[in-house]
Parts: C-alpha cells; structure tokens; sequence
C-alpha cells in the first residue's frame, strides 16, 4: 500500500505526516550505527511498518485509553500510536540504546507519550486498557508478561506473523484466554491479536 493509500485510509492529518516522516528519518539514520529495524525493510518503510502499526488502531476506540507498549524497541507500535492521536502511550524496553532514541523522539516532535528504561519483569505499577506488542516474543510468554499489567477488562494487541496458529495452539496449554484472529492490512500472512480474559490453567 502507498504512503498515499495509507495516510488517507488512517485519515491523516498534514501535521501528523510530517511528524511520521520525521520520525522515519531519524530512525533511518540512527539504524545506521544501532540495529532498530530490518535494513531490507527501509525501503518500504510505510507499508512495513507504519500500516502495521496504525491498523492497531482501528481496534482501539478510545484516544484516552491507558496503552502499554511492551518492548518497544524502536517506538513501534507506540511512536506511531501517539502520533495518530493516543494520549495516554507509555512504551517499556530494556535496551538502553533503544529506548534513549525514544526518548529523543517523544521530545523532539512534542508527543505525550513516555518512555521507560526497564526489563518487562519488573513488578509494574499500574494496570492498562490496552497492551500492544510487535516482534517481542513466542505469545505464551506475551500472555504471560499481559497477565502482569492487565485489569478484567483489559484488551492485549499482539501483531503476529506466520507462526500465530502454531503459537496460539502452545499458549492454550498453560493459559485460557479469549482470542479474535484479525488478518494483517500489512501482510499477506500476518495478523492481529486480540486476546481478553487470560487465566492460568493452574490457577
């Protein structure tokens, strides 16, 4: 899909284009010297990553909801949540590297998001309306590190690629948990996530 395609299908705004672009740019530069993204993706940068973040938020209804970002790595997904309008992003990695070009990010385009500089494993503090995650880890230990930040109402969005049905089958032998397989907008054979009600089968 165009970037074209892909700003108006998101309704983008002029200003929420140039911050995107901003954005890649510098995550284009510092990918140079520190491994943030795929080299062979740059090249289609707004397809592979921008519309496989922002279909996230077409399963989000709220801009006030309290979103977590687990191991955001570069600012994906949450870089380009809050940019879409989401208030309240707060994006967690363990890589200080990583979440120092975060950071400069957040304050260099103005965003409202934050950033913390922590392993996942922590204990947290507070619980969120929404859990996101891309290219993190296996989904059982996703569901595990959830379980963690999650209320009963809780909504986790895990962009998944051709290995989800496989990984989903594994999960289901330690946790119960609801589940929605929503096809990528990205991918041909990747797909979202959409998990409520996780439960430990021991308990």
């Amino acid at each position: 899909m165009s970037k074209a395609n892909i700003v108006s299908q998101f309704s983008l705004n002029k200003t929420q284009v140039e911050k995107i672009d901003s954005y890649l740019s510098s995550l284009t530069i510092y990918n140079k010297h520190t491994n943030l993204i795929g080299k062979s993706t740059i090249e289609n940068i707004w397809e592979r990553h921008v519309l496989d973040c922002l279909q996230l938020t077409k399963h989000i209804t709220n801009k006030k909801s309290k979103i977590l970002d687990l191991g955001t790595g570069a600012g994906l997904p949450g870089i380009l949540l809050s940019i879409a309008g989401f208030q309240r992003v707060l994006m967690v990695d363990s890589a200080k590297k990583k979440t120092d070009f975060v950071r400069k990010t957040i304050k260099e385009l103005s965003l409202t998001a934050k950033i913390q500089n922590k392993r996942i494993e922590k204990p947290p503090t507070s619980q969120y309306d929404i859990i996101v995650s891309r290219a993190l880890a296996p989904l059982t230990k996703l569901l595990t590190y959830a379980r963690m930040y999650s209320n009963k109402n809780t909504t986790s969005l895990f962009l998944k690629g051709r290995n989800a049905t496989g990984e989903i089958d594994i999960a289901a032998k330690v946790y119960f948990f609801e589940i929605e397989k929503i096809k990528s907008l990205s991918s041909d054979d990747g797909c979202i996530l959409k998990i409520n009600n996780i439960r430990n089968k021991n308990g």
